[in-house]
């Protein structure tokens, strides 16, 4: 999560004037409920792939902030997803912008997470960016033309497109030591934009038994283990 944070929410950076600093700190472009995007990533570190949705699912007023609830369903190219469901009432980088969060992972039932909105802000260190120009990126949807920005924190350069007609976070494409991100396509409403995280939560802290333990049968048991994980694939 260190990694997708880090990629979707630019948290280490400084914050900067105009729309574009706004992007860059992790800032909903033009919040609306049933906004939706798919990405690729690819970590730098062993090469795992994943293919990510971002969608607000709903809305909800936290004093008198309005706030909207951000769905983040993770699919790594085998295994199991892992969806996480927040409710924030700005960028992220600030965790007292985090009022809720709910984590469902494979087949376990969600469960509400603990927030620490006194947790310590991270420290911005001075950054600096500057515009390599517009260039077209290839998606599902076609090319979709995106302004470059290099940024400069500290001895680290991270590389992001923005188009703030893509919702909700306008990152058209990011690359950083981390790994590298690509939008695949991006719309409003229909299936995509529906949360996926449909039970009621459980409280923080409360562990879940299964009610009967799986029985493995000896001559099933090496088709098994030789069946490998789950590939899991997002609607396009």
């Amino acid at each position: 999560m260190v990694l997708l944070f880090a990629l979707l929410f630019m948290a280490p950076l400084a914050p900067a004037q105009g729309l574009v600093g706004d992007l860059l700190a992790g800032k909903l472009v033009n919040p609306k409920v049933g906004q939706w995007a798919w990405y690729n990533l690819v970590a730098a570190k062993g090469g795992k792939k994943y293919v990510i949705r971002q969608a607000i699912v709903g809305e909800e007023r936290v004093s008198r902030k309005q706030g909207y609830w951000v769905e983040f369903e993770i699919i790594p190219e085998v295994g199991f997803k892992i969806v996480y469901k927040m409710l924030l009432t700005g960028p992220a980088s600030d965790p007292e912008n985090i009022h809720r969060v709910i984590e469902k992972s494979g087949v376990d039932p969600a469960q509400e997470v603990a927030v620490d909105q006194a947790a310590a802000k991270p420290v911005a260190s001075e950054s600096k960016r500057r515009s390599l120009g517009l260039e077209d990126i290839h998606t599902l949807d076609g090319a979709i033309r995106a302004e470059h920005y290099e940024v400069l924190e500290g001895a680290d350069i991270i590389h992001v497109w923005i188009n703030e007609k893509i919702n909700p976070t306008g990152i058209v494409r990011m690359r950083s030591l981390d790994g590298e991100m690509v939008l695949r396509n991006h719309g409003s409403g229909g299936e995509n934009a529906d949360s996926v995280i449909a039970e009621k939560p459980l409280p923080p802290n409360v562990e879940t038994v299964p009610k009967q333990k799986p029985q493995v049968r000896a001559e099933t048991k090496a088709n098994e283990e030789g069946s490998g994980a789950q590939q899991l694939e997002p609607a396009p």
